[in-house]
């Protein structure tokens, strides 16, 4: 099977791509800059709000699916530039839809949207089905929901065969740290190296989310995109309070640490819990997560305590 990745350079995407090729699919990916310093027949360079570099692309490539992954992922940096996400996060995506559409050959997409786009939910609606209602709460949300519309439209009209993933939170190894697990596996492993004093800032404690590991959301992806249609969360199915989270990296660090909450991490008022239920990813495409959420912080505290030897 021949797959496009839009957005192989980021966290998420670098695991796809890996994923498939393991699972024996030929790869090309894209990013908005070159991730190996200059472009090869796997790589490219690739702005989504271009429509007619988009299309050249998909034309050059003629791939079986698409796995749209590229646009503004971080809450705080959708609310400080609202033009530029809805250029990115929905102007790109119709890019890359009409495009798909346009192609004789019409490759499946699978649009990866957010858990987000489920908004201010009530404790009756937990845990969260695809069916529950969307109220979107704030931009980057509210930019996925639009987009959303916009994969749904070229179904309809274009012909598209699509999938929409609803991720909840997942975390791993090379994450940015602006993420709460990443930023407190750095700050506990530059306390163990000494690097700074056993002191962690953090935010907002007392909220419950729906953790799962990277690299069992991008198997759901693919078992999503090469065989089904239709809107799927992908999660744990159950919540864990970003204290628990905290917790469970000081015990694998090993660090005794003063914890000071920064009012610059808190995001104003928040959902005490989300979680949703994967039961449809389960039921429809033999999906389930396998990496346990300690595994998960394991590696990913690994990861940082070994990027930060010698410094």
């Amino acid at each position: 099977m021949r797959a496009l990745v839009i957005g192989a350079g980021g966290f998420v995407g670098r695991y796809l791509v890996d994923h498939l090729r393991q699972r024996g699919d030929e790869v090309v990916g894209t990013t908005n800059l070159s991730p190996r310093g200059e472009e090869n027949e796997d790589f490219h360079a690739l702005d989504i709000t271009n429509g007619p570099e988009v299309g050249a692309l998909l034309q050059r490539v003629l791939p079986d699916v698409v796995y749209h992954l590229a646009g503004i992922a971080f809450v705080p940096e959708a609310e400080s530039n609202f033009d530029k996400t809805l250029q990115v996060n929905v102007a790109g995506t119709a890019n890359v839809a009409r495009h798909c559409s346009l192609l004789e050959s019409k490759p499946a997409l699978l649009f990866v949207s957010s858990a987000e786009v489920y908004g201010h939910v009530q404790p009756n609606e937990l845990p969260i089905r695809e069916g529950n209602a969307l109220r979107p709460a704030n931009n980057y949300s509210l930019s996925k929901r639009m987009a959303e519309l916009v994969v749904e439209r070229y179904g309809r009209q274009g012909g598209l065969g699509y999938a929409i993933a609803r991720p909840f939170n997942h975390i791993g190894p090379r994450q940015d740290p602006r993420f709460v697990a990443s930023n407190f596996a750095l700050q506990l492993a530059r306390v163990a190296r000494g690097l700074t004093p056993p002191v962690l800032e953090v935010g907002n404690l007392e909220a419950r989310r729906d953790f799962s590991d990277v690299r069992d959301i991008v198997r759901g992806y693919r078992q999503i995109a090469t065989a089904h249609q239709g809107i799927f969360n992908l999660g744990s199915g159950r919540a864990v309070s970003i204290q628990e989270l905290l917790n469970t990296l000081i015990d694998i660090s090993g660090c005794a640490v003063e914890i000071r909450q920064d009012p610059q991490r808190m995001r104003g008022p928040e959902v005490p819990e989300l979680y949703g239920s994967i039961e449809h990813a389960k039921q429809v495409c033999g999906w389930s997560p396998e990496i346990s959420l300690r595994r998960s912080l394991e590696d990913t505290y690994r990861y940082w305590f070994d990027s930060l030897a010698g410094q």
